[in-house]
């Protein structure tokens, strides 16, 4: 029975609340019947990986555990053990020859210019002459070996004290020096001598209790060190070596020896070959 008066307006308004009843009874059973008929197994996901086990077999690391010392770790460069050179002879090996250079180095020449090395080489053929310079002599000249154009000379050194070597030549910016210890290697105290400061010159500072004997190479690639023209080398020292005296270390010693005949005399000049002129 209809709540709405049996009028033309009444039974419109009627029909249109059936509707409506019937209307939204329809559509709950209809949302009601896809629930009831919706499957409840999921999905299955192909294209994404699974998080329980990974995508790739990758071999597994072994990695470095809290016990372990920081010196394991790699990148991390191990401090260096100084062993001694066993020369494969006991004789004094001659300078090998080396291409001279014919125009002014530059700091692109002199990385690439490796006394070092040189020295490394030689050193496991015999020995290598060295120049001993007194804890006397304040300033002498020199002229480098022909035709390798270096030359060595060794200083004696207190603890604590410095030295302080410098070369001076009319043609200055064709030389250089280098410091290295008595197995040709560089060690504390003398590091800063690898940053260039525009002179040839080294320093050392020795940072033992002992005395130390260290070597100056002086590096004449373009062979401007002639008897007619030679290199004047000053030595500064931080001591009175009339008050402090330093004779109880050996500058033959390691990888360097002096040749009887240049025991009381410096290093003979030689002359380079008239017909070879450098630019510059």
């Amino acid at each position: 029975m209809s709540i709405y008066p049996m009028t033309s307006a009444g039974r419109r308004l009627g029909g249109l609340a059936l509707g409506l009843t019937v209307f939204g009874t329809g559509l709950v059973s209809a949302q009601d019947r896809r629930a009831v008929e919706r499957p409840s197994v999921q999905r299955p996901t192909v294209d994404r990986p699974s998080v329980d086990r990974p995508t790739m077999d990758r071999p597994s690391v072994d990695r470095p555990t809290g016990n372990r010392p920081s010196m394991d770790r790699p990148g991390v460069q191990r401090p260096t053990v100084e062993r001694p050179i066993r020369p494969a002879t006991n004789a004094i090996i001659t300078p090998r020859p080396m291409p001279r250079c014919m125009v002014r180095p530059t700091p692109k020449f002199w990385r690439h210019r490796d006394i070092m090395k040189e020295i490394q080489v030689m050193s496991r053929q015999g020995f290598i002459a060295v120049y001993p310079i007194g804890e006397e002599v304040n300033e002498f000249t020199g002229v480098s070996e022909f035709p390798a154009g270096w030359i060595a000379y060794g200083f004696r050194v207190p603890p604590g004290e410095n030295i302080h070597v410098r070369l001076h030549h009319p043609n200055e910016g064709w030389f250089r020096l280098a410091m290295v210890n008595k197995w040709g290697r560089l060690e504390q105290g003398m590091l800063q001598n690898l940053i260039p400061t525009g002179n040839p010159e080294v320093n050392y500072t020795n940072p033992t209790k002992e005395v130390r004997s260290v070597y100056v190479i002086v590096d004449d690639p373009g062979w401007m060190s002639s008897k007619g023209n030679p290199f004047t080398i000053n030595v500064t020292r931080s001591w009175d070596p009339a008050k402090k005296t330093v004779n109880d270390a050996p500058i033959v010693t390691g990888i360097w020896a002096q040749k009887k005949e240049d025991a009381k005399a410096g290093p003979e000049a030689k002359e380079a070959p008239a017909s070879v002129q450098p630019k510059g």
